[in-house]
């Protein structure tokens, strides 16, 4: 029964985590600093995007009684943005489980070595690479709306994962990202203009977290 909590809180921790990679491309908004605050019940989660001249740092972390998420990306930014190294680390119950991973993009080889723990394995890719806030952030940015499914390649737990989502008016001055899936549910409402995030609304294994900015 212990195993079987363990597996199910982990399985909640990553669906409701986020971390950041951006991709830049000639019909998307430009990136600004960004910082936000959200909360949901007695959860916190912190997020910073910092321009610092030629590099940008993301940073956030997610609180809960039960575990602490951090993750720290650092990229370079010309006429698109190019991720060097993304740091993620979990703690469970204050220590009692911990888990360390990283990944390590080579752009001129089109490869991610991908550590964890004592595994580690190269990953191979082509066109751009997201893992799941960045293709929240991509689509935000997107100077589109359409009811058309958007296919990005998005990293997951050291795997490669093609998901699908929709872009679509909420309200006059909203517009609501949805992704298509089997189970559970995700959809980010944001302003249009200002791209500010507004407000998230996962449902995972039948439990619902409304994630509102602060």
């Amino acid at each position: 029964m212990e195993k079987i909590l363990n597996v199910t809180m982990m399985n909640l921790i990553y669906k409701i985590s986020l971390s950041f990679l951006f991709v830049i491309a000639s019909n998307l908004f430009p990136i600004n600093e960004e910082s936000y605050t959200f909360k949901y019940k007695e959860s916190e989660f912190k997020v910073n995007l910092t321009n610092l001249n030629d590099e940008w740092n993301i940073t956030y972390e997610i609180s809960h009684p039960f575990f602490k998420l951090s993750q720290d990306t650092q990229f370079s930014y010309t006429n698109l943005i190019q991720i060097s190294e993304i740091k993620r680390n979990l703690i469970v119950m204050g220590g009692l489980r911990k888990i360390e991973e990283s990944y390590k993009i080579d752009h001129s080889r089109k490869k991610i070595k991908y550590i964890k723990g004592q595994l580690t394995e190269t990953l191979q890719y082509d066109g751009a690479i997201y893992d799941d806030l960045t293709a929240h952030l991509y689509l935000r940015l997107l100077n589109i709306q359409t009811d058309e499914e958007i296919t990005l390649n998005v990293l997951e737990r050291g795997k490669i994962r093609q998901k699908k989502f929709i872009k679509t008016i909420s309200s006059p001055d909203t517009i609501k990202i949805k992704e298509k899936k089997e189970k559970d549910k995700f959809e980010l409402f944001f302003k249009d203009n200002s791209k500010e995030i507004l407000k998230v609304i996962q449902n995972v294994n039948g439990r619902e977290f409304v994630w509102e900015n602060l």
